[in-house]
């Protein structure tokens, strides 16, 4: 069987969300052992990072690339060797083709908050390209039962036409087996002292990051809140709320950071801190759980599905109390509890692995 995948989503730098997820399956289905054989399309040239070519894993590069699904991409399907499967793992699809396809979608963040969220871009090309997706598609692939649930809600589609596979994460990199000199190194490098929380993602709105910024104004004492990501879209709130609470010294965002960093910056902190209004599915939780750190994260959409019984728990993250709550809860955390917690949480994500992801993937794209 010839699979085909639209690799583009892995094929940038700086990989966040769906780019992590597309990156970490690419490199896992390359490892299989299987008798099928993968062709990754791509309009730009693949990085050095992407796994290497073999018998039964190569790349195709094809333009043009201005609305290369609509143009590029649905051409090459018209041409030999035609592929038996097209897989790609974003939201986008050729709406007319020959051949069978399997897309993903990570959320439906656009359908929940819509232009309060979004621009009017995004949110239409999203909306109607998706909904239409999901008709053409032969099967989908989802990463929570949540998400599947909102999918079979807000696009009438059958239960039995959703697949759920769970991300994973890097074993050999998120683990809580970190050295106190890579600790303070990086302490060092981010310019870190005392004790601090840490988010780690995007910053967009939906991730509540002014309401945690809010929240942490109300602790007091010398703790910091440590921001780790690259901008995403309509942030400049954010950094609004840093300068009316006069939390400048107090709040220090990296900006993007390499993955190398991150367990030692997980490892260290109070907590992980994740007081979104909706996930998909929240890689850095697990991420975070591996590396032995506590998480705090809020009770909505897939994150109690991801988090389990290990975190503690926001249970209304519109609420700036209930968010500050939840943080004086974790630095007061009796030391056996915290123990305890973070025993629970690195059980919880031997629950992941980016091996199941894309044996199961493979399972499903070879059934059809």
């Amino acid at each position: 069987m010839l699979i085909a995948i639209d690799g583009n989503e892995a094929n940038i730098s700086q990989r966040v969300g769906v780019n992590q997820v597309a990156f970490e399956l690419l490199h896992h289905l390359a490892k299989l052992k299987t008798k099928h054989k993968f062709v990754v399309f791509l309009k730009n040239r693949p990085l050095p990072d992407l796994p290497p070519t073999s018998n039964n894993f190569t790349y195709e590069v094809f333009g043009p690339t201005k609305a290369w699904v609509l143009t590029g991409l649905t051409m090459r399907l018209l041409r030999s060797p035609r592929p038996d499967v097209l897989f790609t793992p974003s939201h986008y699809i050729p709406l007319v083709s020959p051949v069978k396809r399997v897309f993903a979608i990570m959320d439906l963040s656009y359908e929940k908050f819509g232009a309060e969220y979004f621009t009017q871009y995004d949110l239409n090309q999203l909306r109607r390209w998706t909904a239409q997706s999901a008709k053409k598609a032969k099967r989908i692939i989802t990463i929570s039962e949540y998400t599947k649930k909102d999918i079979v809600e807000i696009y009438n589609t059958s239960p039995d036409k959703i697949d759920v596979v769970y991300p994973g994460y890097d074993q050999e990199l998120f683990h809580p087996r970190i050295p106190l000199t890579k600790q303070q190194q990086v302490r060092q490098k981010y310019g870190i002292t005392g004790k601090y929380f840490v988010y780690v993602g995007t910053l967009q709105p939906r991730k509540n990051i002014a309401n945690l910024i809010k929240a942490f104004s109300r602790l007091g004492g010398g703790t910091k809140l440590v921001i780790v990501g690259k901008k995403g879209w309509l942030f400049e709130e954010i950094f609004k709320v840093v300068k009316r609470y006069k939390l400048e010294k107090k709040v220090i965002f990296t900006g993007f950071v390499e993955s190398s960093d991150l367990p030692a910056l997980y490892k260290s902190s109070v907590a992980y801190v994740l007081p979104s209004l909706y996930e998909g599915f929240g890689i850095p939780v697990i991420e975070a759980q591996a590396c032995g750190a506590l998480t705090v994260v809020s009770r909505v959409s897939s994150l109690p599905e991801v988090a389990g019984d290990a975190a503690i728990y926001i249970n209304n993250p519109h609420s700036v109390d209930q968010i500050a709550e939840s943080l004086r809860e974790a630095l007061s955390l009796p030391r056996l509890k915290r123990a305890q917690r973070i025993k629970q949480g690195k059980q919880n994500a031997t629950r992941f692995s980016w091996d199941k992801a894309a044996q199961k993937t493979l399972k499903i794209l070879t059934s059809l």
